[in-house]
């Protein structure tokens, strides 16, 4: 990707390094594949659900948001 811009890079690029990334990881929610993402409390949140299956999102026992243990 190139950038145009007459700020300099050292301006641009300033905290880039400084960036945290969520930590997600794949798993089963219900049997159901899901992408999660990890809190500060050690719990796991849904983020999405990764199914080809359409009556996997219809299910009312995994979604988006949902806080496992």
């Amino acid at each position: 990707m190139i950038l145009w811009t007459p700020l300099p890079a050292e301006q641009v690029l300033d905290g880039f390094d400084n960036n945290t990334y969520i930590d997600y990881e794949a798993g089963e929610v219900a049997g159901i594949p899901v992408l999660l993402e990890k809190t500060e409390t050690g719990q796991k949140r849904v983020v999405r659900i990764n199914s080809s299956n359409p009556a996997h999102y219809l299910s009312r026992d995994v979604y988006p948001g949902l806080v496992t243990s």
